[in-house]
């Protein structure tokens, strides 16, 4: 055996496998490497994965580098050094600022590690998984495959993966258990999709002299691999991100160069299903794998938030600038006049100030103004995004009725298709401002379940019927009773039929029937397998049942009821496809496929049939399926007709795809083929464009046989959803691949487009404009903003609903919706009108767009947001096609569906289902935008309401930078005095219920039309600020003199009225709060307390101890009591009556709906009240 395998390995050393080194050469150099060489571990990555940021001895550094790349960390870092200088101290050199500034720093470090601990877990993980290699060096193993790490893998190894285990890299597949060469793989962690995918060996080394390289458990090479793979060369393109494709060749010595495609390779993270054992040869490993060439971070996302609090923090520091030079040149003014040169007790140091003891000033104004940045500001916003994200996700009323209960019972963990899922927190409060919503279609507003309902093939229309699974003379079934829908059914859908006629008594005897059936069965990426009922089946002589799988639910309901019509899909491979034919099994050879993509807009298959004839089959939208058509072979009215059916399944909201095929000549399919393969065999591979080139010269000259319609049902909730949405008055971009008219039923169906809505067609009848020039298309613009604005006309004067409209009398104008597809996009792009197109856009409540590509759909969320630059957009999807719209909007939300987690993974938030986004957008948004609004406005304002003082109290002192504040309580004042009643209030309040929002949508604008935040609101708190500021200063600067001495002979000092201000400032600053307070106001009640006690505790201490400094000491006697609780009193009241007054007008003589709404939930907490109140107070959402 030892000699056998060493002459194996020297022979398997000849594969080569050419690749992308990664530094030093170019994106399309191909690199050889040697199967088994050790040599070439210099040139590639190591297998091993790193994801995690830090080392435990480069994280001290690393993290404080990260923390001080923030201004504000900086900016409080020099805060810090200033304490220390002798100067311009007020702290006596004690550096108190570093102590809010590390519970900061340590705060998010502590974050940061427990995050990256999570990280190195899973990198230990992966690379410390047991994989099964071959061992090309020790002879002593050579011949069997034996165990060894991930980590330990390089380009080159052949490595034994067996079932339900993960492909630890990238590989070329050479061998498989399964019989005809091929394998399953779930791809769910590369794409989402978790349904299986088929991979095949090579069909070269399908051959039974390779199949006998590998022992039948794949666990030993027996010495017939010697002379067999010595010449095999296999050439590979660069690594790279595409997860959907590859460009490979194989070359073998006794026959011509051929293709490798991604069917023939397994990629890293994948997991093997139902097949024994494969057998790969290392291709990519480590970062060059595709699975990390695709770990890219998803793109930042900064809310509007952070964007206006930028802006006023640069305003802030700017005023704050100014204060500090007007301080500074008054007092330099003050020093430098003749009644202060008099007064004896001034130093003369100070009489004599020269330029740098001004400096020292205006860094010892800067250090008692330091607060006015606040330095809370940021880990309170953190904080309270947290626990908002945790009670999205702990919102029960957001979760799927399935039995989580059941599962957790089981200790099953729960899908995530179950769950919501908060992925960017960053964005909570931006929920609020939504303006447009961007939804896919299928699997989104559908539940992407596909059913078969009706064909049209040779003029003919047949139905299907649900309860026996056959298909219907519509001729036969029209003279029976018709079932019709019932009054509450969704508008659109299909009517059922009762039985009359099977498809296998009455259809089958037409050829185009036939060949509809099988083109429907074979020309798809379905597998089949038996079903779990096999084994019941042959016990009762019955056919076997079979179960499909693959990526599309359209391809599956069309195999399933050709199927269920008597042609079964029974087998598949990379060279065959098997059917039954009523019975009676057929195979034919497959000689090429073309699979579906969103840019070919269809599939095609080229079969060589068992009598010899090649047929070329194709399946795909009508839009190219038409275009190919030959139009000497295909009988006008044939087309006609079935252009017609199309119409009127359009119109009953199914989906619409176009069955044709032709004959292919030997002659042709040779000379065809040669080309084709010679393009793929290309050492550097052909490129797309290339290659679509020539597929288009064989999927020409087509003969139509049939049109296939596929209903897909309205998902729960969708309509009472984006009925919502509209009456909030958010746009909803309905993004579609579908045909118009199936776009506009289904849009009918979920009420995007209401029975009152007027339609506005941009495309069939009107989209000349798109072939003219620019000019003749902004006229038509115009002309229909026009008639939008002015006339409300559509589509010829007709109603959506094709119902009378009625013209400018008197009755409040109708909503507009808006048509277009694919061709207005592009004119638009390409006239560069993107603008007048817009103003047309604002003006209607939806639009529509069908026909429409992933890449398009990505361009009109692109288009409105860098052209509506104020609008905030949110994109919703569930496929992988989606992915780049959910990412390219500002809020991206994914669905977990039947298509996979793709689309979830890189969403910003992840929902069960689209019912649940009225919830999360309407509720959840709206009121986490206010508490965020309020939070924003109230950390600036207690912060100028703490500082300002100080400035005032230049006045008495000469602008000499005296502080009034025993520095301990100034830097307590943040983090321990108003931090808590703060973050309650962001994460508990609500000012409506949630009910009474989902009730009255139209409460929701008050985001979008920043109510809660904007600059005249941040203004007038700042306002605040300022008089409550001159209040808690003045008034105790002028009152304390004038009070009475203590017993102790100690008078009211500076320290007395610091004590005093400084309480004034801590219960005005939590009372401030309590204002804005309404669900959580008794909460907030006992927070404020506790912070105002904690207060006097602090103090208290402070006062007992004469470490922390004589001037304190003891000044907390019962004089100094009762004098701080008088003057607080009336500065509070006096400072609390600019936001309290206008508020209770407000509520008594000028209510708005917010606060009507506000008493409603009030009165309504009281059951006994509900009914007495909704009968004099009638409630409705079309009120205002």
């Amino acid at each position: 055996m030892s000699t056998s395998t060493n002459s194996f390995v020297s022979s398997i050393s000849h594969i080569i496998i050419s690749s992308k080194p990664t530094i030093g050469d170019e994106p399309d150099v191909f690199r050889s490497v040697l199967v088994g060489s050790s040599e070439q571990s210099q040139i590639f990555p190591s297998n091993a994965v790193k994801t995690a940021i830090y080392t435990p001895y480069n994280f001290l550094a690393k993290n404080l580098f990260k923390q001080f790349t923030r201004f504000s960390n900086v900016y409080f870092l020099v805060i810090t050094v200033l304490q220390l200088l002798p100067q311009v101290t007020s702290s006596n050199g004690v550096p108190t600022m570093v102590v809010p500034l590390l519970f900061i720093i340590v705060v998010s470090g502590v974050r940061d590690i427990m995050e990256d601990i999570q990280r190195h877990r899973a990198d230990a993980e992966q690379n410390g998984a047991q994989v099964q290699k071959f061992n090309f060096v020790d002879e002593s193993k050579a011949g069997a495959f034996h165990p060894a790490t991930c980590e330990e893998l390089k380009v080159g190894d052949m490595v034994r993966v067996a079932e339900n285990e993960e492909i630890p890299a990238d590989m070329i597949l050479v061998a498989s258990g399964s019989p005809n060469g091929q394998c399953y793989v779930m791809t769910a962690n590369l794409d989402g999709e978790s349904s299986l995918k088929p991979r095949f060996v090579h069909p070269e080394l399908c051959r039974q002299a390779y199949r006998d390289c590998f022992s039948s458990d794949g666990k030993q090479v027996t010495t017939q691999a010697t002379t067999l793979l010595s010449s095999v060369h296999i050439e590979c393109e660069p690594p790279n991100r595409c997860i959907d494709k590859f460009k490979g060749t194989l070359v073998l010595k006794e026959t011509r160069s051929t293709s490798l495609d991604i069917s023939h390779v397994l990629l890293r993270g994948t997991h093997l299903k139902d097949t024994v054992w494969v057998v790969g040869v290392v291709i990519y490993t480590g970062d060059d794998t595709r699975v990390r060439q695709n770990a890219s971070e998803t793109p930042i996302k900064a809310s509007w938030l952070s964007h206006f609090i930028n802006q006023i923090t640069i305003w802030i520091v700017i005023v704050q600038i100014i204060i500090l030079i007007v301080a500074v040149v008054v007092e330099a003014q003050l020093v430098g006049s003749s009644r202060v040169q008099r007064n004896p007790y001034i130093p003369d140091d100070i009489k004599d100030s020269t330029f740098i003891d001004f400096v020292w000033l205006f860094l010892a104004y800067m250090l008692l103004f330091s607060n006015f940045v606040p330095i809370s500001l940021q880990v309170t916003i953190d904080f309270t995004r947290y626990f908002q994200a945790r009670a999205i996700t702990n919102d029960h009323g957001m979760r799927l009725p399935t039995s989580i209960s059941s599962l957790a019972t089981a200790n099953q963990a729960v899908d995530k298709k179950h769950l919501v899922c908060v992925q960017s927190s960053e964005l909570n409060e931006e929920l609020g401002l939504v303006e447009h919503i961007f939804t896919d279609k299928t699997g989104t507003l559908t539940c992407n379940r596909m059913s078969f309902r009706s064909c049209h093939v040779d003029g003919e229309t047949f139905d299907f019927d649900e309860n026996d699974g056959s298909l219907l003379s519509l001729e036969q079934a029209v003279n029976d009773t018709m079932i019709g829908p019932s009054d509450d059914e969704i508008p659109g859908k299909l009517s059922r039929r009762r039985n009359t006629t099977a498809l296998s008594s009455f259809p089958m005897k037409s050829t185009p029937m036939q060949r509809f059936l099988l083109n429907l069965a074979v020309n798809n990426s379905i597998y089949p397998g038996t079903s779990s009922n096999t084994q019941m089946s042959n016990k009762l002589s019955k056919p076997v049942a079979m179960e499909y799988a693959g990526p599309s639910p359209d391809e599956r309901a069309l195999v399933i009821a050709a199927a269920q019509a008597g042609v079964e899909l029974r087998d598949r491979s990379n060279i065959h496809v098997g059917v039954r034919v009523h019975g009676i099994d057929a195979k034919m050879e497959v000689l090429h496929f073309f699979e579906f993509t969103s840019d070919r807009k269809k599939s095609s298959i080229l079969c060589r049939e068992s009598s010899g004839r090649i047929v070329l089959m194709s399946k795909g939208a009508d839009s190219v399926i038409l275009e190919a058509l030959n139009e000497s072979t295909n009988k006008p009215n044939t087309v006609l007709q079935a252009k017609d059916q199309m119409k009127t399944y359009s119109a009953n909201g199914l989906r619409v795809l176009c069955i044709a095929e032709r004959e292919v000549s030997a002659e042709e399919y040779r000379s065809w083929n040669s080309r084709y393969l010679a393009l793929k065999s290309r050492t550097r591979g052909a490129s797309e464009e290339e290659l679509a080139q020539i597929i288009s010269e064989l999927e020409c000259r087509l003969v139509l046989i049939g049109v296939s319609a596929i209903e897909d049902k309205i998902q729960d909730g969708v309509p009472e959803a984006l009925e919502k949405f509209r009456a909030a008055g958010i746009k909803v971009w309905m993004l579609t691949g579908d045909r118009a008219d199936t776009a506009t039923n289904v849009a009918h169906a979920v009420r995007l487009v209401s029975t009152e809505m007027r339609l506005l067609r941009l495309c069939d009848s009107s989209s000349s404009w798109v072939e003219g020039s620019k000019q003749e298309a902004i006229d038509f613009l115009r002309r229909e903003l026009r008639k939008a604005r002015d006339e409300g006309e559509m589509d010829g004067g007709e109603r959506a609903t094709n119902s009378v409209i009625v013209k400018k009398s008197g009755v409040t104008r109708s909503g507009l919706a808006l048509l277009i597809d694919d061709t207005v996009v592009e004119a638009v792009t390409d006239f560069g009108i993107e603008k007048e197109f817009l103003k047309l856009c604002m003006e209607c409540e939806s639009v529509l767009c069908a026909r429409i590509s992933p890449k398009q759909k990505q361009l009109i969320v692109g288009m409105v947001r860098n052209f509506c630059p104020d609008k905030v957009t949110l994109s919703i999807g569930d496929g992988a096609n989606d992915v780049p719209m959910i990412q390219g909007a500002h809020i991206g939300v994914g669905i977990a569906g039947e298509e996979g987690h793709q689309a979830s993974d890189a969403s910003d938030y992840s929902l069960p289902a689209f019912r649940f986004l009225q919830r999360l957008v309407l509720v959840h948004g709206r009121a986490m935008n206010r508490r965020i609004a309020v939070l924003t406005l109230y950390v600036f304002y207690k912060n100028v309401l703490l500082v300002l003082p100080q400035f005032f109290y230049g006045a008495y002192c000469l602008y000499s930078g005296q502080s009034t504040y025993f520095d301990t309580l100034l830097q307590l004042f943040n983090i321990g005095f108003t931090a808590l009643p703060i973050l309650v209030f962001s994460v508990k309040d609500d000012d409506i219920s949630a009910r009474t929002v989902l009730s009255y949508p139209r409460l929701y604008q008050d985001g979008y039309h920043h109510v809660f935040l904007n600059r005249k609101r941040f203004a007038y708190w700042m306002l605040e600020a300022v008089v409550g500021s001159a209040l808690v200063i003045l008034v105790p600067a002028e009152l304390l003199p004038l009070a009475p001495w203590s017993g102790t002979g100690k008078d009211n000092d500076l320290w007395a009225l610091g004590m005093a201000q400084n309480l004034a400032v801590v219960v005005l600053a939590n009372a401030r709060l309590l204002i804005e307070a309404t669900s959580s106001s008794r909460t907030q009640l006992l927070v404020a307390t506790a912070s105002v006690l904690f207060w006097w505790v602090v103090t208290y201490a402070i006062s007992s101890m004469i470490a922390f400094g004589r001037e304190f000491y003891g000044i907390l006697y019962v004089g100094a009591i009762t004098n701080a609780l008088l003057l607080t009193l009336f500065c509070c009241i006096s400072g609390l009556a600019a936001a309290f007054v206008p508020k209770v007008w407000k509520m008594i003589f000028a209510p708005d709906p917010r606060t009507i709404c506000r008493e409603r939930d009030q009165m309504l907490v009281d059951s006994s009240k509900k009914k007495s109140f909704e009968t004099i107070f009638p409630f409705d959402q079309e009120d205002s």
